[in-house]
C-alpha cells in the first residue's frame, strides 16, 4: 500500500503542478507529500519532476510515468469503490478540451456534457464547436466528436451511436423536378450536402448496397444550413433524421427512395492515444456511451 499511496500523491502533484496544493488535499503536510513523491520516485527509478522554486514540472521521462499510475490510482480506488458499491471520480482535479462538430448542435451532446461537469466539481472542461473536421492529436483535444468518415495516426476511434439518415426534398421542389425512383436519378439533381456525407451515398437496396457518386451545388458543415436550404426547395438533401423529422413531421418536407433507405451515419468519438487511458477521458466516454445508449434517434 506504500507503494500506492505514494503514486497517489505523485499523480496529485502533477495535476496540481504544486507540493503544497497536493498536501491540502491529501489532509498532509507539504514535507510528507515530498517523501511520498521521492520514494515513488526512487521505487521506479525515474525522475519524474523537475523542481524549481516556483512550480514543479513532468519530466519528458515522468510524462509516461504520470500517465500509468493515474490509471493505476484510479483503477484501484474504483474497484474499491465497486466492492462498496460507491461512486468516485478520478483522483485530483481534471482538465478536457472537447471539439464537436457543428452539425450536431442540435443533437443535445452540450446537455449531456453540462450534466456530466456538475457531477465532477473537480474538473474544467472546454468545449469547442466547429464546422470542419478536426485532428485531436493534432491540435490539442482530449476528445472530438463528429459524424466524418476519417481517420488519423496516433488516434483511437470509438462509435457512440448510429443515427438513421433522410434523402429529403421540399414540396415546392418537387412541384417542378421529377421525383428519383432510383439512387441513380440523384446525379440528375441539385444536392445539398453535409461535409461529413461526403461524395459518394449509400442506399440498402433490396440484395445489396447501392451508391452513388454525387456533385453537390452547396456543400458545409453546417447541418442547420443545409436544412434551411432544403426546405427553400433548393434541391435534395441528405440530412440526419433527428434534424429532419420536425420539417417531415409538418408536411414541410417529404421523404424520397423508400424503397432505398439511406446507410446510418455513426456517431463518432476519437481521442488521441496519449490520451485514451487518463480516468477523466475513460470517464466521460463511458458516460455518454451510457446516455447516448438509451437517447432516441433524434433529439425531444
Amino acid at each position: 500500500m506504500d507503494l500506492l499511496e505514494n503514486l497517489r500523491a505523485l499523480v496529485l502533484v502533477a495535476e496540481h503542478e504544486s507540493f503544497s496544493l497536493a498536501a491540502r488535499e491529501l489532509g498532509l503536510s507539504p514535507s510528507v507529500v515530498i517523501k511520498r513523491v521521492n520514494a515513488a520516485e526512487w521505487q521506479l527509478r525515474t525522475e519524474v519532476f523537475r523542481r524549481t522554486t516556483r512550480r514543479v514540472t513532468a519530466t519528458e521521462a515522468g510524462q509516461p510515468v504520470i500517465l500509468k499510475a493515474q490509471t493505476l490510482v484510479h483503477d484501484f480506488d474504483e474497484l474499491l469503490a465497486a466492492m462498496r458499491n460507491e461512486r468516485i471520480e478520478p483522483a485530483g482535479t481534471g482538465a478536457l478540451r472537447v471539439t464537436i462538430a457543428l452539425e450536431l448542435a442540435a443533437f443535445g451532446l452540450d446537455e449531456m456534457l453540462s450534466a456530466f461537469l456538475q457531477r465532477h466539481a473537480k474538473l474544467r472542461m472546454e468545449v469547442v464547436w466547429l464546422d470542419r473536421a478536426v485532428n485531436p492529436e493534432a491540435e490539442g483535444f482530449d476528445l472530438a466528436i463528429d459524424l466524418q468518415l476519417l481517420s488519423y495516426p496516433r488516434v483511437t476511434e470509438m462509435a457512440l451511436m448510429s443515427l438513421p439518415s433522410a434523402l429529403v426534398a421540399a414540396p415546392a421542389f418537387l412541384d417542378t423536378a421529377e421525383r428519383p425512383i432510383h439512387p441513380r436519378d440523384l446525379q440528375k439533381h441539385p444536392i445539398l450536402a453535409l461535409e461529413s456525407t461526403g461524395r459518394r451515398w449509400a442506399f440498402r437496396g433490396l440484395h445489396r448496397i447501392v451508391t452513388v457518386e454525387v456533385t453537390p451545388r452547396f456543400v458545409t458543415a453546417d447541418a442547420r444550413s443545409v436544412l434551411e436550404a432544403v426546405i427553400d426547395a433548393q434541391g435534395i438533401a441528405l440530412l440526419p433524421q433527428y434534424l429532419a423529422q420536425p420539417a417531415l413531421d409538418s408536411g414541410r418536407l417529404v421523404r424520397l427512395l423508400g424503397d432505398y433507405p439511406a446507410v446510418e451515419a455513426c456517431m463518432m468519438a476519437r481521442v488521441p492515444d496519449a490520451k485514451a487511458s487518463q480516468p477523466w477521458v475513460q470517464n466521460l466516454l463511458a458516460w455518454l456511451a451510457l446516455r447516448l445508449a438509451d437517447a432516441p434517434t433524434r433529439p425531444a
